[in-house]
């Protein structure tokens, strides 16, 4: 074996490197997803935060509370329906951070079900909802909601873009996160 202050192994020119043993790669594509989806992840749950301040107001009338006086004056548009189903996606989200620590493929594949069903479907169905409203403000530049001064529809297509990348970048990642788990255990029982 060669050091840094002594000669080369006898018998060994440096050109010997393609027996030595390599990280497999299903690991190191584990490891660089893992924390991609970890980031992904962790700002769908900051958009989750975001969309519960929001529906806070919806929540407490929901529950025949008074909303808080600082709610009230910021005038917001009332909640509609898919916001509420938008929400279920921080159920699958804590599926997906729980399954990143073990490899466990089980509860990647509820994260992958859950983001489908309950952020994608919900965004589309508030992409279509907002359609008619959107299209009047790009003709007219005149809207009847707004919140700080900003067009309401603008805020909230600007928003649906954001969770539709935060969703495609995650479905992504969950997605080749499975094919690297199971081409490990493929290998196992190949052995």
């Amino acid at each position: 074996m060669a050091s840094r202050e002594g000669p080369r192994a006898e018998g060994s020119d440096g050109t010997d490197f393609q027996h030595r043993e390599r990280v497999a790669s299903h690991y190191e594509t584990s490891a660089s997803y893992k924390l991609r989806l970890r980031y992904v992840i962790y700002l769908h749950l900051l958009l989750v935060a975001l969309m519960m301040l929001r529906l806070f107001p919806g929540f407490c009338l929901l529950f025949n509370m008074q909303p808080p006086s600082v709610l009230q004056k910021l005038d917001m548009p009332p909640a509609q329906m898919w916001e509420f189903v938008w929400l279920m996606t921080g159920i699958a989200s804590f599926f997906g951070l729980l399954s990143l620590r073990r490899n466990r493929a089980f509860l990647v594949q509820q994260y992958l079900i859950g983001t489908v069903v309950f952020g994608l479907g919900p965004v589309f169905c508030g992409i279509l909802s907002m359609m008619d409203d959107l299209l009047e403000y790009w003709d007219t530049r005149e809207t009847n909601a707004t919140f700080f001064g900003f067009p309401a529809v603008l805020l909230w297509n600007m928003f649906l873009v954001i969770a539709l990348q935060v969703h495609a970048f995650g479905l992504w990642f969950a997605w080749t996160l499975i094919g690297a788990w199971k081409s490990h255990g493929l290998t196992k029982k190949q052995q």
